[in-house]
């Protein structure tokens, strides 16, 4: 079985390489310890196997999986246990908890070549993934065979147009792999607020707000467009309520 490892630590990634080279019809074809250099490699070798460590300089082992047009079976490593029990409800993916020894490697690896659905679990894993209490910070996305990343506070706002994603940065905009109501639950409250069924904007970035005809609101943004976006009258009255006017 042809194997990628994505791990940041490198006496964990050598303990691991040595762990798989016992295991009969393991072949372990890459590895990498950047999120971002993992993507391309995955895309190019296309491995069957990815064993995959969640927490990564660069970005998150869900934001690889998100980005990676590749759908391999997927063993999640982590020393991290609040992660593994949606992990495990969600009969995804096995989960691997630091420190582990070669039979638990061993059997999750039994797992993977008894599961024929693995593409299938893993997006539903996507679909369904509530991480524990934290709010995204940082975000990648992919655009040919690069991954740009950016920070919460470079975002102005986000869109959805015509069932697409974008995170709208001062002077450009980026495709996101995730839906505006995945990213109201995991954006910080304090900081974002979800305006209209069609767009999330950054508080920070609001220069104004203003009545328009049909009863609702419009915001313009403080970047360097000075964007118009609308406010639904529902959200209008909460974001008046929130902004204490």
């Amino acid at each position: 079985m042809k194997t990628y490892v994505i791990e940041d630590e490198e006496p964990a990634l050598q303990r691991l390489q040595s762990m798989l080279q016992e295991i009969t019809d393991i072949e372990i074809i890459g590895h990498s310890a950047s999120g971002k250099k993992a993507i391309i490699e995955i895309d190019a070798i296309k491995p069957e196997l990815l064993l995959l460590d969640i927490h990564l300089t660069d970005m998150s082992g869900l934001d690889v999986l998100q980005l990676i047009k590749t759908k391999p079976a997927v063993i999640f490593t982590t020393a991290y246990d609040q992660y593994a029990v949606q992990a495990f409800e969600l009969r995804a993916v096995d989960f691997l908890l630091k420190p582990y020894s070669q039979s638990r490697l061993e059997e999750a690896i039994s797992r993977v070549r008894e599961n024929e659905n693995a593409p299938a679990a893993i997006n539903n894993l996507l679909a369904h993934w509530q991480p524990p209490a934290s709010y995204l910070t940082r975000f990648a996305s992919r655009i040919g065979d690069k991954i740009f990343m950016f920070s919460e506070d470079e975002i102005v706002y986000f869109i959805s147009e015509s069932k697409f994603v974008y995170a709208c940065l001062e002077n450009q905009r980026y495709l996101l792999n995730n839906t505006l109501s995945q990213l109201e639950t995991r954006l910080d409250p304090e900081k974002f607020f979800r305006i209209h069924r069609s767009s999330i904007v950054n508080l920070n970035y609001v220069r104004k707000i203003e009545a328009d005809n049909s009863g609702g609101y419009e915001i313009t943004t403080a970047d360097n467009k000075n964007s118009k976006l609308s406010v639904s009258r529902t959200a209008g009255k909460a974001l008046r309520k929130k902004l204490g006017w």
